[in-house]
């Protein structure tokens, strides 16, 4: 079984080559940079919760979310 640095430098490399190149930049960059604070219980619920929702098919794109926002 490989260990944790590998599996997760095998999904980085991937995505990183894809269309969510950049949130994962600044999903890495707002956890590289917190020196203390980290995410609260309620913060990873939410996270957890959204993952599940997307895993649905519950969201919008960022084409819509603009549109409905007069963006």
């Amino acid at each position: 079984m490989e260990n944790l640095t590998d599996d997760l430098m095998v999904k980085v490399k991937a995505i990183s080559q894809g269309p969510n190149a950049d949130l994962l930049r600044k999903l890495v960059d707002i956890l590289y940079e917190r020196e203390e604070e980290y995410f609260s219980p309620e913060d990873l619920a939410a996270i957890e919760e959204g993952i599940k929702e997307f895993e649905r098919g519950e969201y919008i794109t960022l084409e819509e979310y603009k549109k409905e926002r007069g963006l």
